[in-house]
């Protein structure tokens, strides 16, 4: 058995039928075009609050060219008039804009992962039905591992294949619908992997695999995919190195590339990816020496912000802590540090000062520079030689990556020099 998960579009639709036997368990997600489409009816309907018919006119327009089959036509009519009437409710009730848009993304899902179906007459799975999450003591949402793998079991073993499952959106133990993490689909497909044990798992995306690599360890790609560039998230990667089922991200859109494959194989040699827009902030004073927990106070206020750190370094002294975030994060994240100090008397921070700076992120990853003496040092010298000053760094112990903080200015200069290493 495969498992493979497809971005579909209607340009795509056939070669995705096509690539669909009675071995494969796939798993679709709409295209972000078609995605777009939807959140502006959630966004007119909810913040305008106007009727969206001709956003949804376009949308029931777009599926129905995809099949004439009769079944398939008249769900897609009666899934559209359901969004309309759930919409239309929205207007006038008070409700998280959050949970529309899950419920309403769910839907066109399910509507895409039926418009395969409609062409390959296979078994269909809602993917809510088999991503359970659920929310903690604080309120806050998790995926739920366990109660997931136990759900494919029952849904999935034994029912005839193929099968054709919606991707990316899960239910919580309330019964809401809710997005599975940054990129839910290849998760699922991953899952349902190594609880159906499956022989292997395809991506099909519409790239040359990860980055044009025709190879690389499960670590390796888990690096890479921490990008914000990544075709898919880290996440989606540790089902398949747990149950050490290999990986092929493949373009959809040209066969002449034979993938990417992710596995326990050989290392790669080192590659580099670079992150842009980003803000370094930098939080340091005599106030800090010594304070115990102000490492997980100063980062716990940002979760509490939503703010996402994409680098951290510190420094022995215990002087100062730097971390990167998005630019749009920044503002955001300032402001809740900030009232982090304001808020306890109990810190004696008059001293301390909250800087930042637009920056990149310039990272060297690989299996092969483990155990490898004087990678660091090459690394270093190679932008010191081009005059890019390194404005902070961090490597972690498994020594797999080294990451550089330089000015925004100079990461296209960084990121070229260090991939001609």
């Amino acid at each position: 058995m495969i498992v493979k998960s497809f971005v579909l579009k209607q340009q795509s639709l056939g070669k995705i039928a096509s690539l669909i036997n009675e071995e494969t368990v796939a798993v679709v997600r709409p295209q972000r075009k078609i995605e777009a489409l939807f959140r502006e009816a959630i966004r007119k309907t909810l913040q305008e609050k106007k009727q969206a018919d001709d956003e949804l006119a376009l949308i029931q327009a777009y599926f129905l060219e995809m099949s004439d089959q009769e079944a398939y036509q008249q769900a897609v009519q009666n899934t559209v008039e359901s969004i309309a009437t759930y919409l239309r409710e929205g207007m006038y009730v008070q409700t998280s804009p959050y949970a529309v848009e899950d419920y309403v993304m769910a839907k066109c899902a399910r509507m895409c992962a039926q418009a395969v179906n409609a062409h390959v007459n296979a078994t269909f799975i809602d993917g809510t039905e088999i991503m359970l999450c659920r929310t903690d003591a604080h309120g806050d949402q998790h995926f739920d591992w366990q109660a997931s793998r136990h759900q494919i079991q029952a849904r999935c073993a034994d029912v005839p294949k193929p099968v054709i499952i919606s991707g990316g959106y899960g239910r919580l133990d309330t019964g809401y619908i809710v997005r599975v993490g940054k990129d839910g689909a290849h998760l699922m497909a991953t899952l349902i992997a190594e609880v159906l044990k499956a022989s292997s798992i395809e991506f099909h995306i519409e790239d040359h695999g990860v980055n044009g690599i025709g190879a690389m360890t499960y670590d390796e790609a888990a690096h890479y995919c921490a990008s914000a560039k990544a075709p898919f998230s880290s996440s989606a990667i540790w089902p398949a190195k747990n149950a050490g089922i290999p990986i092929l991200v493949k373009d959809i859109a040209d066969d002449s590339f034979p993938g990417t494959l992710i596995s326990t194989g050989s290392a790669h040699q080192t590659a580099v990816l670079a992150d842009k827009d980003l803000a370094l902030i930098t939080v340091y004073g005599t106030g800090l020496l010594g304070r115990v927990g102000m490492s997980g106070a100063i980062f716990s206020c940002l979760a509490g912000a939503g703010v996402n750190v994409r680098f951290i370094a510190q420094t022995s002294s215990e002087y100062s802590i730097s971390f990167a975030v998005r630019e749009e994060d920044q503002l955001n994240a300032q402001e809740a540090i900030k009232g982090l100090f304001k808020e306890n008397p109990l810190l004696p921070l008059d001293d301390v000062v909250v800087a930042n700076q637009a920056v990149g992120i310039v990272t060297v990853f690989g299996s092969k520079m483990r155990n490898l003496p004087g990678t660091s040092g090459a690394v270093f010298g190679k932008l010191g030689a081009a005059g890019i000053n390194i404005i902070a760094s961090a490597q972690g112990g498994e020594e797999l990556s080294i990451s550089l903080v330089v000015a925004a200015d100079d990461v296209e200069k960084a990121y070229f020099l260090l991939g001609s290493m």
